[in-house]
């Protein structure tokens, strides 16, 4: 008999439909992947030059809570980028940000105590609280407000003597929504009114060209907890090197428990995410600049089909969409199974794992804008001819 924390688990949204993705290449038919958050971009060289110069005659276990020149290194590029004070201290480094977020829920929670998710959210914040028992409970985001963060009594009406903490990202994975100064004393102010632990995940840090990013760091409070990694801002999602980073020494201290159990992040990856995290405005800037045209293609091809809701993000490289369809699962289905456009069909994600509260997503695709600009330009052409097709056929029947 399996666990039943195993068995309530849902399939990654965003991975689920690699079946039928496999299915249809074996039949010859090219996928363009819009529904993971892969970037294509090259992984700096730096990162690679790091590992040549520093190469050791032995892949040792290094100490649990990293390198102390990676830990070095993530508190200078906080310095240096976001402009907070950030020790090595400070700074616990993970196997990516999915082991941080992790570690964060296991410290502030025991099992069937809640986390607030402001929803929609990144689907595995599901998956990570089931393992270690806890419960997530939704405050809605509307896209019809700009999926702001909601007012205080929304928050209030679900806050029992379980809840422990409040998680988001910023920017938010899957909107695009980016969440500023204001937004994060507004959330703290509910934290320590209800006496919660706030954790932001900033993976998407650097890719911001619209709106006012701030970290949730600037607010110099205890209760915060930051996630990051060198996967997205820096087109390293392999390297699984991400950290935990909070001014509060009882967490970290507890945190070092976790590190100590898994031994050690990985080696030579730490040593190449030294170099990533000292490159400077240049490189951000090439960043910023390619995912805002990607984004960009994709809002434009939307609104010329005549698609009127969809999110403009401002940071990240997603777009969510509301479909004129009942069930979007199962039209990103057809679209692997049953439909192609000259031997091109695309891979979605289904929105409705990005929820908690049961019906909302069900309509709601996010497009995932990880391709070069032609490849993705093709690939929206190609989704949308499915979409016309999908809407002839089932309006017909």
């Amino acid at each position: 008999m399996l666990s039943d924390r195993i068995l309530k688990a849902e399939e990654s949204p965003i991975r689920k439909l690699v079946p039928y993705a496999e299915e249809a290449k074996k039949r010859g038919i090219r996928i363009y992947h819009l529904n993971i958050g892969q970037p294509d971009l090259e992984t700096p060289s730096v990162f690679y030059e790091y590992i040549l110069a520093s190469r050791p005659k032995v892949v040792y276990y290094s100490h649990s809570a990293g390198l102390w020149e990676l830990r070095e290194a993530f508190a200078e590029y906080y310095k240096r980028r976001q402009r907070v004070d950030v020790s090595p201290d400070h700074v616990l480094v993970t196997n990516g940000a999915s082991e941080a977020i992790l570690f964060a829920f296991s410290i502030v929670t025991n099992p069937g105590d809640e986390i607030l998710a402001l929803e929609p959210f990144y689907a595995n914040y599901e998956t990570f609280a089931r393992i270690v028992g806890a419960h997530l409970v939704p405050v809605t985001r509307r896209e019809e407000n700009g999926f702001a963060i909601p007012e205080e009594r929304e928050f209030s009406k679900v806050i029992s003597s379980k809840t422990k903490a409040i998680v988001l990202s910023n920017p938010c994975n899957p909107t695009g929504v980016v969440y500023g100064r204001r937004d994060m004393e507004k959330l703290l102010e509910i934290a320590e009114k209800h006496n919660l632990y706030l954790i932001v995940d900033e993976v998407y840090s650097e890719i911001v060209f619209g709106g006012d990013f701030a970290t949730a760091l600037s607010l110099d409070s205890k209760r915060v907890v930051v996630v990051d990694s060198v996967s997205k801002k820096f087109s390293a999602c392999g390297a699984r090197v991400g950290c935990l980073i909070t001014k509060n020494e009882e967490i970290l201290r507890n945190a070092m428990k976790l590190a100590q159990g898994r031994l050690a992040p990985p080696l030579l990856e730490q040593i190449g995410s030294i170099g990533l995290l000292n490159l400077g405005d240049e490189f951000f800037e090439f960043v910023r600049n390619t995912y805002f045209r990607r984004v960009k293609i994709v809002c434009e091809k939307l609104e010329r089909a005549g698609i009127k809701s969809f999110t403009r993000p401002g940071g990240a490289f997603y777009v969510t969409v509301k479909l004129p369809v009942e069930d979007a699962e199962e039209f990103a289905k057809w679209m692997l199974k049953d439909f192609n456009l000259e031997m091109e069909t695309t891979m979605v994600a289904p929105l409705r794992g990005f929820y908690s509260t049961p019906g909302l997503g069900r309509d709601e695709i996010r497009i995932a804008c990880v391709l070069k600009e032609e490849d993705l330009a093709r690939a929206m052409d190609v989704l949308l001819e499915g979409l016309k097709t999908w809407i002839e056929v089932y309006s017909s029947t």
